[in-house]
């Protein structure tokens, strides 16, 4: 006989199953009866948790939210905007290597499911993350850090396009990188584009 676990404990499972599913076989794979499968409990016990597709995506996008944000509030431990920025994309580099491409094949499917609901988490989670970053540049904007003829929400958007698109080339390397040699590169591309 099988012991019941709470929750939160066997939601938390099932995001790592899901994770673990996406890194594996791709985000198509993620099923009830796979989940189920891999969890060791009938598609019953999934349906308890998760009722669709739709339930599985928004669980991921706001787990992906909740870990972005945490990573982002950690990253900003300085007054100077400039150099909370340096830390938020070595962050960002170490979380992507970390999760081995799960957040951004989810984000990836779940863009391409035609969910009006899915889809609006997602652009909230975007518009949440550029308008962190969009602030930074501002608040380095007012102290004199950076070219006061930057467009600040441009800005944003190029920080986040910089880190996306080296997170997609690496996921075709495996992730076969270290954030840390990588990311000296990356911010002085960034900082030469917007300070003083």
């Amino acid at each position: 006989m099988q012991i019941r676990k709470s929750t939160n404990i066997r939601r938390q499972q099932i995001v790592d199953i899901i994770r673990k599913i996406i890194s594996t076989k791709g985000i198509e794979y993620v099923t009830l009866s796979e989940i189920a499968k891999r969890t060791g409990t009938t598609r019953g016990a999934i349906y308890r948790h998760f009722k669709s597709k739709r339930d599985i995506l928004s669980l991921m996008i706001s787990n992906i939210e909740e870990t972005l944000m945490e990573a982002i509030d950690k990253a900003i431990i300085d007054k100077d905007p400039v150099r909370s920025l340096k830390n938020i994309l070595l962050a960002q580099l170490i979380l992507a290597k970390n999760r081995r491409k799960t957040s951004f094949a989810v984000m990836m499917g779940a863009m391409q499911f035609s969910d009006l609901v899915i889809r609006r988490m997602i652009l909230r989670l975007i518009q949440k993350y550029l308008t962190k970053i969009e602030n930074l540049l501002i608040s380095a904007g007012k102290l004199g850090l950076i070219n006061k003829n930057i467009n600040c929400n441009m800005a944003a958007v190029a920080f986040m396009g910089l880190i996306q698109s080296t997170v997609t080339v690496w996921s075709y390397k495996n992730f076969n990188y270290v954030p840390q040699k990588i990311h000296a590169d990356l911010w002085n591309i960034y900082k030469q584009g917007i300070c003083v």
